[in-house]
């Protein structure tokens, strides 16, 4: 004769376990969603004739931040900086973009306001074709963003600088409100620049 208990609890813990599963899931998507919707509305109407196809890139981050706290301590330069220009270009089959940033507020580092910096960033436009990092759309001229970074070392450019967690510290801003990056953690998704706390 079976035991009621001993086929009750495995039944309510596998409920426990699939319903937690689903309510993590569908929160991060939404979360997902509405950044995603977001880019498309702040990008879409600059890149509408650059992109015919879009491909989303996928890979593993050298780091990872759980909080805006781990950002500060971390990057090099913390800065509100203006893109003045854009190019995309490929290096070994991968697509990047090199952008000029003007400094309009340095938070932290060594260089100072109104100088201009280069930012790399993977992902960018080939041949009709615009290429996303995890969702995460390039800078575009005139957008202005709070950035974490640090500096670029490798082959591909020289004196450059590159966002913190790959995209995790890029927030675009209009002065007021900041967007993070696509697929942050929850200690990353800030709405306002009080929440950056860099004052």
């Amino acid at each position: 004769m079976i035991n009621k208990k001993s086929v009750i609890l495995p039944i309510i813990a596998t409920a426990i376990v699939v319903t937690g599963g689903y309510l993590y899931v569908s929160a991060n998507q939404t979360a997902s969603s509405q950044a995603n919707q977001w880019q498309e509305d702040v990008h879409g109407a600059e890149n509408k004739g650059k992109a015919g196809a879009a491909v989303n890139i996928s890979g593993d981050v050298h780091e990872s931040f759980t909080n805006i706290e781990q950002l500060k301590d971390s990057s090099e330069l913390i800065a509100e900086v203006e893109i003045e220009k854009s190019d995309s270009f490929p290096y070994k089959h991968v697509v990047f973009t090199l952008s000029e940033a003007k400094l309009l507020h340095v938070y932290k580092g060594e260089v100072q306001n109104d100088e201009t910096i280069k930012i790399l960033e993977t992902g960018g436009y080939k041949d009709g074709t615009e290429y996303t990092f995890e969702g995460n759309k390039v800078f575009t001229e005139k957008e202005t963003a709070i950035v974490f970074l640090e500096k670029y070392e490798g082959p591909i450019v020289d004196h450059a600088y590159v966002i913190k967690g790959g995209y995790q510290g890029k927030f675009v801003t209009d002065g007021h409100t900041v967007k993070p990056a696509n697929g942050v953690q929850k200690g990353l998704q800030v709405k306002t620049m009080e929440e950056l706390d860099l004052e």
